[in-house]
């Protein structure tokens, strides 16, 4: 629907990043880190595909997403937004929510059941509140050199953004990053703790092979 001159090819990297979301969305994961180089459709699957799954059965749902860029957290809520709006997403789920008309904006949209898909960018305040709170890329390759830029994104994410969840013991913080530097937002949330961590390097390490509480990388 969203990219149909695009193949889809299934591989590892799909499977695990779904798996983590489906259980941090139905319980045994609350907290998530995910680390995967780019052009692995990390911001299609988390950011485009999970939100319109999730309100299939639970359309009450609030989602919060941001990204170091407003333009990239934008298009990824409108690819969303079309999915949802699609005549194929319609005809299977169609009968169980419908898109608010008087609140149906490229940055945020709600559903007559409650849910709603928020959008900021990194170092903007929100008053808004969500069940899932994400941030996808919080930096840039050029701002993750800059100390004073780490520190701004960094300081953004725990002191900001993690306190924007509607619940803090039900609600969840997902983190999706490609690693740019040792003291990027990654690390600084791995130091405070209480993260699942999913980490897929592009190159296999033996002596870092990936194992969370729901997976182990096959790779060997």
């Amino acid at each position: 629907m969203l990219e149909p001159g695009t193949r889809f090819i299934p591989g590892l990297h799909v499977d695990a990043v779904c798996e983590h979301l489906q259980a941090m969305m139905e319980g045994p994961i609350k907290d998530l880190i995910i680390n995967i180089p780019p052009g692995f459709a990390k911001s299609m699957i988390g950011c485009v595909f999970m939100p319109a799954w999730v309100w299939i059965n639970n359309p009450a749902f609030r989602f919060l997403f941001s990204s170091y860029k407003q333009d990239y957290a934008i298009r990824d809520s409108v690819k969303c937004r079309t999915l949802i709006q699609s005549a194929w997403y319609r005809d299977r789920w169609g009968d169980r929510y419908k898109l608010k008309a008087d609140q149906n904006e490229k940055g945020k949209f709600e559903n007559d059941k409650t849910g709603s898909r928020e959008t900021t960018s990194v170092g903007t305040g929100t008053g808004s509140r969500a069940m899932l709170v994400v941030v996808d890329d919080p930096m840039s390759v050029d701002q993750s050199v800059s100390d004073a830029e780490r520190k701004r994104a960094n300081d953004w994410w725990t002191g900001t953004m993690t306190t924007r969840l509607n619940d803090l013991r039900t609600g969840h913080l997902l983190l999706i990053q490609q690693r740019l530097h040792e003291e990027d937002t990654t690390a600084v949330c791995l130091a405070q703790g209480g993260y699942q961590h999913l980490y897929l390097p592009n190159e296999f390490e033996r002596d870092r092979a990936c194992q969370t509480s729901i997976w182990k990388d096959p790779r060997t």
